[in-house]
């Protein structure tokens, strides 16, 4: 049971869970954070160079670690996104 504010009155109601999410949205997003938070340094070189070869290794590992979302077990149902250095 939720509680939903309509035409000024609190109402109590049942909400519908939201479905799952697709194996495609999933990979859409996995796809999204490399082209936003990896390829940016990763395909620069400039901007490679410039990191340390921690930060490098870090940024290769995350990398790798989204690469390997779909082959997670329970994938689609069950993600753990890994985290950005």
């Amino acid at each position: 049971m939720a509680k939903v504010l309509w035409d000024g009155v609190v109402v109590e109601m049942d909400i519908p869970d939201s479905p799952p999410p697709t194996e495609h949205e999933i990979r859409s997003e996995r796809n999204y954070k490399l082209r936003s938070e990896v390829d940016p340094d990763v395909g620069n070189v400039l901007r490679w160079a410039a990191l340390t070869s921690e930060q490098q290794t870090a940024l290769a590992t995350y990398r790798t670690a989204l690469l390997d979302v779909p082959q997670q077990s329970g994938f689609p149902s069950t993600i753990t996104w890994p985290t950005a250095p």
